[in-house]
């Protein structure tokens, strides 16, 4: 737990009470030597939601700016591992490109 990452999080204004509630679930994991890594049964267990309806808030605070998810493959087994959500108040964060690729239209 880092008081920075939950004091960012309650900080942030215009997100409707569940994804704030999201927001603040994950800052509550996140540790400042390893990063936020919870399982999407942690989270949505934490929350008191589904996992398609934490999968919907993590959209929008993907879209507001707020994290990025990065997903995570074991190099030996192939199997996925739980994501890493970067928050955005670390050190060089940079806010998911909305359009990645204009010109092609991808």
């Amino acid at each position: 737990m880092s008081h920075a990452a939950t004091n960012w999080a309650i900080q942030q204004r215009g997100l409707k009470p569940t994804t704030k509630i999201v927001l603040w679930h994950l800052a509550d994991r996140f540790n400042p030597d390893f990063g936020c890594f919870p399982s999407q049964d942690r989270l949505a267990h934490d929350c008191e939601i589904s996992r398609s309806t934490l999968n919907a808030h993590l959209a929008l605070l993907e879209a507001a700016g707020l994290l990025r998810r990065v997903p995570r493959i074991h190099p030996v087994t192939r199997r996925q591992m739980p994501t890493r959500y970067i928050l955005g108040f670390e050190p060089g964060f940079t806010p998911p490109d909305p359009d990645p690729c204009p010109k092609s239209g991808h």
